[in-house]
């Protein structure tokens, strides 16, 4: 048989059938938001992620992924190579169903539970007969072993939770890296049916943010704010009224520990009340070509003044950071730290500077993360970075192995309260 007539037959076999409408319907899904990231994202030289690459792998598998959850796990998958917590997604949840069924969560297991120690997340309870076999020499008490990979996928905070979600009674691959490096497979089944589930389940763990947009602690000896989120919502009127308040206790904690960030100009209309003269933040512009006919060439340079806003407080401020304090918040902490006098008493933030875009694909799905990098007059920003405390008070993985999740977590509330009040106290006596 003559080499023309061998491609031929290869290339027959290769080729399969034309796309039915659903597969180029997911096709089109995962270009868009490939390429909204490939136009838009500003860290991949920083992180050194071979997006053109991962394009490729990922979407050959497109057209055979038949169930709602098999694409978005793809989807997700892709979102999490990039490793940074500013990546958000969330589908309609009408994509999510599979005919009649509606899907169900591992998070939604009794007994299973997640834990963000020291920025990365770690399973603290299994399901009755699910706990895997810690590997031969470590110790009874490293039974707490980091969620590292999920279906093959690595683990992202603001994106795990779809990874963990599929078809009721379906399993779900975990990889376990254990304190030693060693790594194991586990696998456990999603609930059987959407009856099972525990409402308000979360990843977050003793860092998700309660429904409330923030709140007092009216009994401590100072001041004492939590604020979750800078999001629209947000009662700045409020806040700003009980910091003022505040100032008749000598001090205030701010506390932002459970705050992922935000909006821009809320932020800014909280902080500026705390600044004792103007500071300048600096927007780095993408690299585009601005020529005219090859005539014309310009560049844009952008920034933003926040001013002093009264009523103005200016009495001791801690300001109260976890390692899942990111984006906005990390801003308003960096800004506090430096140009207001704050103490910083906690662990170190995030590290997520840019400033987010949406992007809304054909399917309805949003896609969140940092597009526009923000730094000050000196160049300096926050990504990967993030804010250093002036006091560092850490829930470690070996207070968890010691006390327990729990316990673990109300002896760090009790150090915090004592360093900030501690920080506070000085202050006060200068």
């Amino acid at each position: 048989m003559r080499h023309g007539t061998w491609l031929c037959l290869l290339l027959a076999g290769c080729i399969g059938s034309p796309l039915s409408r659903a597969e180029r319907e997911r096709l089109d899904a995962f270009d868009f938001y490939w390429q909204a990231l490939a136009n838009a994202y500003p860290l991949f030289g920083h992180q050194q992620v071979p997006w053109h690459e991962l394009r490729l792998r990922y979407r050959a598998a497109v057209p055979y992924a038949q169930r709602p959850h098999e694409f978005y796990h793809l989807l997700v998958g892709m979102f999490s190579e990039l490793g940074d917590v500013h990546v958000a997604f969330e589908a309609p949840r009408e994509r999510w169903r599979d005919g009649d069924l509606l899907p169900t969560s591992l998070l939604d297991v009794p007994g299973f539970r997640l834990m963000p120690i020291e920025g990365r997340l770690h399973v603290v309870g299994w399901p009755p007969g699910g706990a895997p076999q810690p590997p031969a020499g470590l110790p009874e008490a490293a039974c707490h072993p980091e969620l590292w990979r999920v279906e093959g996928s690595p683990v992202v905070v603001s994106l795990v939770a779809d990874l963990l979600r599929g078809p009721p009674d379906s399993p779900v691959e975990l990889q376990l890296r254990w304190r030693d490096g060693s790594l194991t497979r586990q696998v456990l089944r999603r609930p059987g049916t959407t009856s099972t589930v525990r409402p308000g389940t979360s990843p977050l763990g003793h860092l998700d943010a309660p429904r409330r947009s923030w709140r007092q602690q009216p009994d401590r000896r100072f001041g004492w704010i939590e604020i979750h989120g800078f999001g629209d919502e947000l009662p700045i009127a409020e806040i700003v009224a009980a910091v003022t308040a505040a100032q008749a206790k000598g001090g205030l904690v701010l506390d932002l520990r459970r705050n992922l960030g935000g909006r821009w100009t809320v932020t800014r209309d909280l902080v500026e009340h705390f600044l004792p003269e103007p500071i300048e933040l600096v927007f780095v512009q993408p690299e585009v070509d601005s020529s005219f006919a090859g005539l014309v060439t310009f560049e844009v340079f952008a920034s933003s003044t926040w001013l002093p806003r009264p009523p103005m407080f200016d009495r001791p401020l801690v300001v109260l950071t976890s390692s899942l304090t990111a984006s906005m918040a990390e801003h308003a902490a960096r800004l506090l730290q430096r140009h207001a006098g704050a103490i910083v008493v906690g662990e170190r933030t995030v590290g997520a500077e840019a400033g987010i875009r949406e992007f809304v694909g054909p399917d309805g799905g949003r896609l969140q993360f940092g597009a526009q990098r923000i730094v000050d007059r000196t160049g300096v920003g926050l990504q990967t970075e993030g804010v250093v405390p002036d006091v560092a008070v850490r829930l470690t993985l070996a207070d968890v192995e010691a006390l327990g999740p729990d316990a673990a977590v109300r002896d760090w509330e009790e150090r915090l309260a004592a360093a900030a009040e501690a920080a506070l106290a000085a202050r006060q006596r200068r």
